[in-house]
């Protein structure tokens, strides 16, 4: 009887990853904010999860804490994942082209989201 080779399972995810931080250098404080959407492929493979990253989108800012709004100081030092809907992906990857920074301060609608703040 002839065997057939089964197939990995794949499963697609669609993630936004933003990130604020605060340093100081020179002793100037500077903000840095970094964005960037991805699309990630899991499949199975000889019992092991895989996964391929593969970045849409990324963008990275640094700003003068004096320079930087009063929205922007306000935020959270922290990074925050978010697992999207294929629509909400596409939608960002839309606005990603017209309005980048837009994506620094926008909390998408989401199906799951991770939140890690950094110590100081």
């Amino acid at each position: 009887m002839e065997q057939m080779e089964h197939l990995p399972q794949q499963s697609v995810g669609y993630f936004f990853l933003r990130s604020k931080d605060v340093h100081v250098e020179n002793g100037a404080a500077f903000i840095t904010f970094f964005a960037r959407l991805t699309k990630e492929t899991s499949f199975g493979k000889e019992g092991v999860e895989l996964t391929r990253i593969h970045p849409v989108w990324v963008n990275i800012d640094e700003v003068l804490m004096d320079h930087a709004s009063e929205k922007a100081k306000a935020m959270p030092n922290c990074m925050q994942r978010y697992e999207l809907t294929p629509n909400v992906f596409y939608s960002l990857c839309r606005l990603s082209k017209t309005c980048p920074g837009e994506l620094f301060y926008i909390t998408p609608y989401h199906l799951k989201s991770t939140h890690r703040k950094y110590i100081q």
